[in-house]
């Protein structure tokens, strides 16, 4: 069906003034002159045959029907811009906005984001980090994200970017402190958790044959990035997540005190939907994290290399 409206540009012009009640802001937003933000809301209310602002002295404010066509438009304005984003990502110059985990973004893949350039210079690359629910990729706008987990989320393609291996880690200062030789070590020392259930620190003790560890000082961080920052700012011990870490151990920004390494079930993902998988620009920087971690894994794994006894740190089921 045709569309019968008003102008599109009319009704932008309406959103920015009703959203700062204001003609002589909205045209410093628009870049235009007030005259023509007021004449183009005139021309709107002529069409609509209804006022849209009440004017009063040095002030406009919103009539009931103004309300309900601004929350109207912040609705579908918005997804008309959202659906215009899809649609140049997928059928304009090739570009990619992926979404991925601060640390493993800070640490790993900004620092090579030059060779990727250098390799692909025609390709528009928009990395967001940010630590969120697992289901903010499904609601975003990305291309392409990094999940941690087991690999399965319903409506999505993952496949496995490395396997992971925890160790305790802390800096050489925290260590030499507290003189610590063995994994029991670690009894009294302040842990610096994820929060994660079940407690990983309760979990890798049980693993390692040691009594439950009795109630210690805990620092709790919300992402992996502030984990190891505390760490290595001598606040406690953390749990390193090899390869993830193994730049910082390289760099002896952290060490790893204890000859004991685990396995576990869980690991870090590239996601993306299905109706994505054919578009070269999603493969083609999939391709290049994957070739990252490959090789970041093989340095870890040759540095570090023995058998590892395999925990999770995923709750087990309940027995009936």
């Amino acid at each position: 069906m045709a569309y019968k409206g008003p102008p599109l540009q009319n009704l932008r012009v309406f959103q920015v003034a009703a959203r700062e009640l204001s003609f002589k802001r909205a045209a410093a937003e628009l870049n235009v002159t007030p005259s023509a933000v007021s004449h183009q809301i005139k021309a709107l209310e002529d069409q609509l045959q209804f006022n849209l602002f009440r004017r009063l002295n040095r002030a406009l404010k919103l009539t009931p029907a103004g309300e309900e066509l601004l929350e109207a438009l912040d609705l579908h304005l918005s997804q008309l811009q959202r659906a215009l984003d899809h649609i140049k990502r997928r059928h304009g110059a090739p570009s990619i906005r992926a979404h991925i985990l601060p640390f493993m973004a800070t640490e790993i893949v900004i620092p090579r984001l030059y060779e990727f350039q250098q390799a692909h210079p025609d390709m528009e690359l928009r990395i967001e980090t940010s630590y969120s629910s697992t289901d903010m990729f499904a609601l975003s706008d990305c291309d392409l994200g990094v999940r941690f987990g087991l690999g399965d989320w319903p409506g999505l393609i993952a496949e496995k970017l490395m396997t992971l291996r925890v160790t305790p880690v802390c800096s050489a200062e925290f260590q030499r402190q507290h003189a610590m030789q063995t994994l029991a070590d670690i009894r009294g020392k302040t842990l610096i958790n994820l929060p994660m259930e079940p407690n990983p620190w309760q979990r890798l003790a049980e693993e390692a044959g040691l009594a439950p560890l009795p109630p210690h000082p805990e620092i709790t961080l919300d992402n992996y990035l502030s984990n190891l920052t505390a760490a290595e700012q001598n606040l406690g011990i953390a749990l390193g997540l090899l390869p993830m870490a193994f730049p910082m151990l390289q760099k002896n920004r952290l060490i790893a005190p204890f000859d004991v390494h685990f396995t576990i079930d869980e690991s870090y993902w590239v996601v993306y939907r299905p109706q994505d998988a054919e578009r070269p620009e999603v493969q083609t920087f999939k391709h290049w994290l994957m070739g990252i971690f490959a090789s970041l894994q093989n340095s870890s794994d040759e540095f570090y290399s023995f058998e590892a006894q395999k925990v999770s740190f995923v709750a087990p089921p309940k027995s009936d």
